[in-house]
């Protein structure tokens, strides 16, 4: 069942263009690591602590809002023992939620993995039924009345899918496939089904792992070749990662464009950023270290056959507390691993600190 909620917003309206217009309303917006971070304000309320904002993650690939259960102690100065409640009379710029409903699920791990705290994870229908914009150029959400118009397979497309997020046709060599657009998946290019039937410059090979709230996914990479069409775009040669479930075109296509999405009548209208005319893909890099949630830090759930953390004597069971010697959880949303990583863990009740090479994983 998906939830909607009550949202009040200023009229809007007027011609959609790639950059803001003065009938848009911006949404406050912090990017990490490229995701589209947006604050929550809840009202002031006696006997409440003043300080009631929580930072959600907008995610085009979820259905349900989450908040972390700790977090909302913070903001209601009590535990709730809930797991489903309603974020009632809290603001994110032009947006009033008067209930927000969300599922409470600990977050912890994930904070650790993007490197700051995250306190909730924000549905794709969180902003109602309001067009709404994902500029990654300007590093914005905007939101605005009115309708796209019908798609003309230039910039503007068919969104449907089998559920209510937002998916779109793309044309790989002798194939084409419906794929799930994916803020959530911000580090990810394509995400695959059966990695293995499609022409890749080299055989696949194993690259790391997603983590999902309460999965670890481990995954292949490859780089395509060949191209990808996505409407008249084309994407030369994009790295892959194979994935059992839903196929997804993620934030490293996504950042290349702004992004219009009509939840109402499932359209997207997608107009290219002002960049250079090559949209290029970098290869995979990584550590080589499987990690999975912890009470404390991640736990290094597998080491990857000859990548940099096996050569460096990691084991599996390690627990990793800090990177760069910085904890996991305010690393400041860092995303540039470097030539190599100093990694801190727990083994067996020691601290030890192992330098680990980053590489190339596919080139």
């Amino acid at each position: 069942m998906k939830w909607f909620p009550v949202l009040v917003a200023a009229c809007l309206g007027g011609n959609l263009h790639a950059h803001a217009q003065p009938d848009e309303h911006a949404v406050p917006t912090e990017m990490c690591r490229g995701y589209f971070m947006v604050p929550l304000t809840l009202s002031a309320d006696d006997g409440r602590p003043e300080e009631r904002t929580l930072w959600f993650l907008h995610d085009t690939g979820a259905t349900t809002t989450y908040v972390d259960p700790d977090s909302l102690e913070r903001v209601a100065g009590h535990r709730i023992d809930s797991t489903r409640v309603r974020i009632r009379n809290a603001t994110a710029g032009p947006v009033t939620y008067h209930s927000l409903r969300a599922r409470v699920t600990d977050l912890d791990h994930l904070s650790r993995s993007l490197g700051r705290e995250i306190d909730g994870v924000l549905a794709y229908d969180a902003f109602g039924d309001r067009l709404l914009i994902l500029d990654y150029e300007s590093e914005q959400i905007r939101i605005r009345d009115g309708r796209l118009p019908p798609p003309d397979g230039q910039t503007i497309f068919d969104a449907d899918g089998p559920d209510k997020r937002p998916w779109l046709q793309m044309h790989f060599p002798g194939r084409t496939r419906r794929m799930l657009i994916d803020s959530g998946a911000a580090q990810t290019v394509l995400a695959i089904n059966d990695i293995d039937r499609y022409p890749t410059v080299e055989a696949p090979r194993a690259v790391g792992a997603a983590m999902r709230f309460r999965t670890v996914e481990p995954r292949s990479g490859a780089r395509l070749d060949g191209q990808v069409r996505m409407g008249p775009h084309r994407l030369e040669r994009p790295t892959l990662q194979s994935t059992p479930g839903s196929e997804l075109i993620g934030g490293r296509i996504m950042r290349y464009f702004t992004w219009t999405f009509d939840p109402v009548q499932d359209r997207v209208q997608i107009v290219r950023n002002d960049l250079p005319a090559a949209i290029a893909f970098d290869p995979i890099y990584g550590h080589g270290m499987i990690l999975a949630p912890n009470d404390i830090g991640l736990r290094v759930a597998g080491v990857l056959a000859g990548a940099p953390a096996e050569r460096a004597g990691i084991q599996v069971g390690d627990v990793v507390t800090h990177f760069n010697g910085e904890p996991l959880i305010s690393r400041d949303c860092d995303a540039n691993p470097g030539a190599d990583l100093l990694v801190t863990l727990l083994r067996a009740g020691d601290r030890i600190d192992v330098l680990i090479d980053v590489e190339t994983l596919v080139d």
